[in-house]
């Protein structure tokens, strides 16, 4: 089932913006569902929704404006401004396994990165693991803004190191990717608002997913699980992962762009996983083999000789989905994988 407009309640708070509950307004509220921007490239174009491919039909959200591709280009690499967003859903509960505790809402503290300028910039939203947080990832999350993109990056209440019991609160990666839509709506809503750091600076046509280990299966619902699906999503990109999370129905031949990121060394969750994905996927869908580092390691800020191929590939990935769509991107995704050498290789398959 597509995601859906849901009635919630915001408040702002002094110097952040509190989204309780936040959302997407209803049809016939007046907003208009804006033509999506996409390249012109059809395998690249963006999957039927609602009436188109034969289901739901989500809320409309109104975009502050366009993306100026060559304003984006032009500028690099940005300067960029980092900030925290107090996002939290009043309408879901965080419950412990462990403690039995249970607190009536969900916190999601969000790092926001904004690329300097002016103007709408596509919304990159990035999915930590489990155990782990958005700030060991800063080198690849600076590196995407840098590039023009504003990212945000949820730290989610049990899963996240600041949580002591976080390995036993694996089960809480079902409340996950409603976790990730909640953020995208709250960032949407924080645009909207007057004088606030991100008014007017996110092109809502343009958004895309990533995330890695346990937040890549989480990712993976969000664009391709019915149980959750957010049909605002373009584009998905999986770190060292696989599809985790098993309610409703998976279905990877969806047409939308998959990155898929893996080592065949990852001793978490295996490569083999990655090839499953990037064989059953409706494409375009690109598969980055990584030879043999451990599961975390190419991804985090841990120094490795990867790292350079995974931020050269994964930003002409959000470039050739998010951006432009030209051949150079295309050529980027491929020659930022092959600049490793043997480390590296890259396999592209088109849309089914």
């Amino acid at each position: 089932m597509g995601r859906v407009g849901r009635l919630r309640r915001v408040a702002v708070a002094a110097g952040a913006v509190v989204v309780l509950g936040a959302c997407s307004p209803a049809a016939g509220d007046g907003a208009v569902d804006p033509e999506p921007t996409r390249p012109a490239n059809p395998e690249l174009a963006p999957a039927p929704t609602g009436d188109a491919a034969g289901g739901p039909t989500r809320a409309p959200v109104a975009t502050p404006g366009m993306t100026d591709v060559n304003r984006i280009h032009a500028e690099r690499p940005h300067a960029v401004t980092s900030f925290t967003l107090s996002l939290a859903d009043l309408s879901r509960p965080t419950r412990s396994r462990v403690t039995g505790e249970e607190l009536p809402v969900r916190m999601l503290p969000t790092e926001v990165r904004l690329p300097g300028g002016d103007g709408p910039s596509p919304l990159v939203v990035f999915s930590h693991g489990l155990g782990s947080s958005p700030a060991r990832f800063s080198r690849l999350l600076d590196h995407w803004a840098a590039a023009g993109f504003v990212v945000v990056a949820p730290q989610f209440p049990l899963t996240s190191d600041a949580n002591p019991n976080h390995n036993l609160e694996v089960d809480d990666q079902e409340n996950l990717p409603a976790d990730i839509s909640q953020v995208i709506d709250g960032v949407i809503d924080a645009a909207s608002r007057a004088g606030h750091p991100l008014e007017g600076r996110i092109d809502t046509s343009r958004i895309a997913a990533a995330g890695f280990s346990l937040g890549g299966g989480a990712t993976y619902a969000l664009a391709f699980n019915d149980c959750c699906l957010d049909e605002r999503i373009g584009a998905a990109a999986i770190f060292g992962s696989a599809v985790l999370i098993h309610g409703g129905t998976t279905d990877l031949a969806r047409p939308l762009p998959l990155l898929v990121v893996h080592s065949t060394g990852d001793e978490a969750l295996s490569y083999s996983y990655a090839r499953d994905s990037f064989e059953k996927a409706g494409g375009p869908a690109w598969l980055i083999t990584l030879a043999g580092p451990p599961h975390h390691d190419p991804f985090d800020d841990t120094p490795t000789d990867f790292d350079a191929a995974v931020m050269d590939t994964t930003t002409a990935f959000w470039d050739l989905t998010l951006l432009d769509g030209e051949d150079d991107a295309r050529a980027d995704l491929v020659l930022g994988a092959l600049a490793a050498g043997d480390l590296v290789d890259v396999e592209y398959s088109p849309r089914r």
